[in-house]
């Protein structure tokens, strides 16, 4: 399908933010396609075939971006300059240099790289890497806790990686025939949603549905607590037992951020279908590993993220290496012979909003007790709850398209078309809020509910970091990840204990 038509952003000043001034973007028509604001603004092309165009001016036809400047190789060598005539559908990423410009493809290929001057809230000024960030936040109507419950497609940091995600709504009820979510942009970030849906599954009495590793819905008797929580700090059975908030955590190495700690955990003597309920959240350690590099790579930011598109999984395996080291939280459990055996890994990415993942295994009659064993980065891991759940046949849950989606000023029709269209985007940006609501299948009994969604962001770029740039980092954060962990432990822990308050603090448009 051709590129949808090139939209253009123009970012007028807030009013004040705490005192401070900042840039939102507004789309625009390409049949009103604004000026670029600067006689020295420029738009850098990065066309998939790696080669860049740098405009000094230019114009925006049905499938074409007309204008002049420079080109130059996949080198980076000046090969000609002068008037070019480039198929939107050839263009990896558009990037502009222009503090209030960003210039994305609206549904079919947005590509934004955004340099914000000025900060969002006072509280980001002591430390910029610890803003809030990390995708579309979901809330629930009526939630009195008015906290985040779900958050879509946090490692989808561009196009290419674009990914489905689901969320388990933990603990919320679904009363009457309506269920509604709010979905915010709450981050200095671009968001592109392709889907929003709801999935609903019976809810056996008294018991539980749990998304798995495996990809299928269980549905589960009563969930058993641990009878021990070991951790390298001693017992942490308290803080792992229930799905409660209190959080086990423990502090990032000061040496080395791959370094690993275990928790063990016993749990009563339990035969059959089981399944190790592990509800946890990301720390901001790789929150800050992603702000950093994007710090590192400054002014070049828009080249590494052109290559991210065109390269995807290929690039995006050497960009995200310090993640992949970190890893998840690897769970398994012990055999009766004595010997450990894995069921999976934890993945999901995000510091903002627990979710809930079972590991299946069977486990055989006769054992006095099951012991799991998990094993994770120091520092890396809100653990809230690990439970051992008895688990039924697999269920298949209703998946539900949004019947209404509204802003503040109403009923938004087009918001609604775009997400129940698989080949459209929503996109949104910083302070934008949608309401979504479904229309709940009759059940006797309050269904399990999980949030199914699909698309990717971008982040913005500080002016901040462009001050950080720093290519021989970039090199090594690609080409040897195990030594950057080591080299930036320090920073980190200089910022470990506040960067939670400040995350939290600095939400855009609260």
């Amino acid at each position: 399908m051709t590129r949808r038509r090139l939209a253009v952003l123009l970012g007028p000043l807030l009013a004040w933010a705490c005192g401070l001034p900042t840039l939102t973007p507004h789309l625009h028509p390409t049949d009103s396609v604004p000026t670029a604001g600067s006689p020295r603004a420029r738009l850098k092309v990065h066309m998939t075939s790696g080669e860049l165009y740098v405009l000094s001016r230019w114009t925006v036809r049905p499938d074409t971006l007309e204008g002049s400047g420079a080109r130059y190789s996949v080198g980076r060598d000046s090969t000609s300059s002068g008037a070019v005539q480039l198929a939107l559908d050839s263009i990896a990423l558009l990037e502009t240099d222009t503090p209030g410009t960003a210039f994305p493809f609206g549904a079919q290929a947005l590509a934004v790289m955004t340099t914000v001057f000025g900060t969002i809230t006072a509280i980001c000024v002591a430390d910029p890497k610890s803003c809030f960030g990390s995708c579309p936040t979901f809330y629930i109507e009526g939630d009195t806790l008015e906290i985040p419950r779900a958050e879509g497609f946090s490692s989808s940091i561009a196009r290419a990686l674009e990914a489905r995600d689901v969320d388990a709504l933990s603990g919320v009820p679904a009363k009457g025939s309506r269920f509604a979510v709010e979905m915010r942009n709450e981050a200095l970030e671009t968001h592109a949603v392709r889907q929003v849906r709801l999935l609903v599954a019976p809810r056996p009495a008294g018991g539980r549905v749990f998304a798995a590793a495996d990809g299928r819905f269980y549905p589960s008797g009563p969930v058993l607590e641990p009878g021990s929580c070991r951790g390298p700090e001693g017992d942490c059975r308290r803080a792992v037992r229930d799905m409660d908030g209190v959080e086990r955590w423990s502090a990032a190495d000061s040496t080395d951020l791959a370094t690993r700690e275990i928790i063990e955990l016993e749990f009563p003597s339990a035969s059959g279908r089981l399944g190790v309920v592990i509800g946890a959240r990301n720390t901001l350690l790789t929150t800050f590993l992603f702000y950093q590099s994007l710090a590192y790579m400054g002014s070049r930011a828009g080249e590494y993220l052109a290559l991210l598109e065109r390269t995807g999984p290929a690039f995006a395996g050497q960009a995200l290496a310090m993640a992949t080291l970190l890893g998840g939280i690897d769970v398994e459990v012990q055999e009766p012979g004595g010997t450990w055996r894995s069921l999976g890994s934890f993945r999901e990415a995000g510091p903002i909003a627990v979710d809930q993942v079972a590991f299946p295994f069977f486990a055989p009659s006769g054992q006095t007790s099951v012991r799991i064993r998990l094993r994770m980065a120091k520092g890396s891991w809100r653990l809230d709850h690990v439970g051992l759940a008895p688990l039924g046949e697999p269920v298949f849950p209703v998946t539900l398209e949004p019947t209404m989606v509204s802003r503040a000023a109403g009923v938004d029709t087009g918001a609604g078309a775009a997400l129940r269209d698989p080949e459209r985007y929503l996109v949104t940006y910083p302070g934008d809020r949608y309401r979504i609501e479904f229309a709940l299948p009759h059940a006797d009994s309050a269904p399990e509910l999980f949030l199914e969604s699909r698309g990717y962001y971008y982040e913005w770029m500080r002016a901040e970091w462009l001050a950080e740039e720093d290519p021989a980092m970039v090199a090594l954060i690609l080409g040897n990840p195990a030594e950057s962990l080591r080299r930036l432990a320090r920073p980190y822990k200089d910022r470990e204990a506040s960067m939670e308050r400040i995350f939290w603090h600095s939400r855009f448009g609260r």
